[in-house]
């Protein structure tokens, strides 16, 4: 066990699949007291339990739609009800709804921003009063390759991840004299679900490889990495490209 973690008290959002999915248990394995976070009652179920089998020390599972503030304040209440403390923030839930902006639904684009980029201020805003008591935490803030670059067809998640890059940078020089590291992480493309399920049902490709990406997994231990850093160490934002296709593929065989 990394003893750094054991008995930390972490939430993370959109912890029934992908990147949220994997950082909890991975950092179950660590010892950490979760608060799982997400809208999928089965899959939180499961995940709950098998983060149990990792070695998490506790596991409070909520379900919770980040865009929806009193869901938001309530879930973290009750996580600081059971832990007495929030050490960690992972903001992992998110989504994509493609389309050209001509005809784009309005509904949609309200879908998108306020899970991406609402959700995380929410979210952010209910920790911070009790970090601030404790004297310190750590969040890590999940954007993206396209927070950076824009994609056709993809104008509001883009808009969303470049916020959520603005919105970090700015809450983490508000907190950082009150000992509260706020990172934001910036994965490139990820073999997870929100890589079939971002497409409209129409255009949904049936094979599982998405080509050029990385797993979940290997995401989940650059944000292990990035929290378990020293005091005085502050990644402020960390870019994270797939390196090698070819490697992909010779390690999978």
């Amino acid at each position: 066990m990394d003893y750094i973690f054991a008995d930390k008290a972490a939430i993370i959002t959109g912890a029934s699949s992908g990147i949220g999915r994997a950082t909890a248990l991975a950092l179950a394995e660590r010892g950490a007291r979760l608060c799982l976070l997400a809208r999928s009652e089965h899959q939180l179920v499961e995940v709950r339990k098998e983060a149990h089998l990792r070695g998490a020390s506790e596991v409070l599972r909520y379900l919770c739609d980040v865009r929806e503030e009193m869901e938001v304040e309530n879930a973290v209440r009750a996580a600081i009800e059971r832990f007495s403390r929030i050490d960690v923030l992972v903001n992992s839930a998110g989504l994509s709804l493609n389309g050209e902006v001509e005809g784009y639904k309005l509904d949609d684009w309200r879908t998108v921003i306020d899970t991406n980029l609402t959700g995380t201020f929410l979210t952010c805003r209910a920790v911070l009063p009790v970090m601030k008591r404790q004297g310190g935490g750590q969040i890590i803030n999940i954007s993206s390759g396209a927070g950076h670059n824009g994609i056709k067809q993809m104008a509001a998640y883009c808009a969303s991840k470049f916020g959520v890059i603005g919105f970090t940078e700015s809450l983490a020089l508000e907190v950082r004299n009150h000992n509260i590291r706020v990172s934001v992480l910036l994965p490139g493309s990820v073999a997870t679900d929100f890589s079939r399920v971002s497409r409209r049902e129409a255009e949904q490709a049936e094979r599982e490889d998405i080509g050029y990406s990385m797993t979940a997994d290997e995401v989940a231990s650059v944000i292990v990495a990035m929290l378990a850093q020293p005091d005085q160490a502050w990644m402020s934002e960390v870019v994270l490209r797939p390196l090698n296709l070819e490697l992909r593929r010779t390690l999978r065989g």
